[in-house]
């Protein structure tokens, strides 16, 4: 069965128009990574370049995807044997739902949300509440990466976080290993599970420079890395802007064990965004943007990170290749500080009495989920 969550947020679509202006500006970098995964229209000779079609070529054939799956489903029976049966799966960016069959028949489950900023959720969630009818599927659109998230249930259960996405997380270089932000990701991420319960992670724990770089370089994820240049030429208003005109480009930062994600310019043109043309860039062949990131953690770095945030590591595993699978324990929130979240309900009104949600919005909102699928 599925039903739609109460708490939903405006799309990461809406942004994209300002988000493109600050990466071709400099005014921010870092910061694309939620528009990477949308579906649009874009083609390069001939080829889609939708995020969801070049993401999922890449998790297909991609070596860092085989790594994940394969600790994944070595493991998962390991990790369930600590959770129980019955526990509710909140699922934090779960692409094409590829894994959430085999974690949800691993613990029983009867409750599943997944959590993504793409509406193409809502099409995966209909096709998983198919397939499992008698668990409830209940897809909430959120940016998990934002900064200000909400409960999502108010029972414990049991958050899943694959595919190393924990390395995702946005904004310029950092000088050093990016502690405060990573402490900051796993207890933003643990406010969608207010009454505690547990944590999938898994993770990249690779600091080889050259070997990063090979990995990032493949095929697949190349076309993947400048899917967004050819969604902004088939949705924004754009003149004289030639997507053909960048390549992706892996760049290692030693300092804060960082491959970050970018393209480069592979000559120069000069173009308008806006309406009426009103924002004009230049481009210099060989100008470099940086759009998003892949920080690659030590596994004391990264425990340590997660046991600042409140939680307990119960257990981790590694596979063949430099993919570690976390099992954490999560507290109740108030058992991780002092303050007391709200239910989802609460939350939701909320949301109503705030002047920039009103009630006619947020149906409008959740009519436009329905109409997604």
């Amino acid at each position: 069965m599925i039903k739609y969550h109460e708490v939903i947020r405006p799309t990461a679509s809406e942004n994209f128009f300002q988000q493109s202006v600050d990466l071709w500006l400099g005014f921010a970098s870092g910061h694309m990574g939620p528009q990477m995964y949308q579906h649009h229209k874009g083609t390069k000779d001939g080829q889609p370049m939708s995020g969801v079609f070049t993401w999922d070529q890449h998790a297909k054939h991609g070596t860092i995807p085989a790594y994940n799956e394969e600790v994944f489903q070595t493991y998962l029976p390991k990790a369930a044997q600590h959770i129980g049966k019955g526990i509710p799966v909140v699922e934090f960016g779960p692409g094409s739902m590829s894994d959430a069959k085999a974690v949800i028949n691993a613990v029983e489950s009867h409750e599943y949300i997944p959590v993504d900023c793409s509406l193409e959720v809502i099409k995966s969630a209909h096709k998983l509440s198919m397939e499992l009818p008698e668990c409830t599927v209940s897809p909430a659109v959120i940016d998990f990466f934002s900064k200000n998230n909400r409960p999502l249930i108010d029972r414990p259960a049991l958050g899943v976080f694959l595919g190393g996405t924990v390395a995702n997380i946005p904004g310029p270089v950092p000088n050093t290993r990016p502690h405060h932000e990573l402490i900051n990701t796993f207890r933003n991420l643990t406010k969608a599970i207010p009454a505690g319960g547990y944590l999938v992670v898994s993770v990249d724990v690779c600091e080889d420079k050259d070997r990063n770089i090979a990995l990032y370089n493949e095929h697949w994820h190349r076309l993947f890395g400048v899917n967004h240049i050819y969604r902004m030429a088939e949705e924004l208003p754009m003149n004289n802007f030639d997507p053909d005109g960048f390549e992706y480009l892996p760049v290692w930062h030693e300092d804060c064990s960082l491959l970050a994600h970018t393209v480069v310019a592979t000559k120069s043109q000069n173009f308008e965004m806006g309406n009426d043309g009103e924002i004009l860039v230049s481009v210099k062949k060989g100008d470099i943007f940086h759009y998003n990131n892949s920080f690659k953690y030590r596994p004391d770095f990264f425990e340590d990170c997660a046991e600042d945030a409140g939680l307990e590591v119960i257990q981790s595993w590694q596979g063949v290749g430099t993919i570690r699978l976390y099992l954490f324990h999560v507290p109740p929130r108030d058992a991780r500080n002092s303050f007391s979240a709200p239910s989802p309900n609460s939350y939701l009104q909320e949301l109503q009495s705030r002047s920039f949600y009103s009630s006619s919005q947020l149906a409008l909102m959740q009519e436009k989920l329905r109409t997604a699928a």
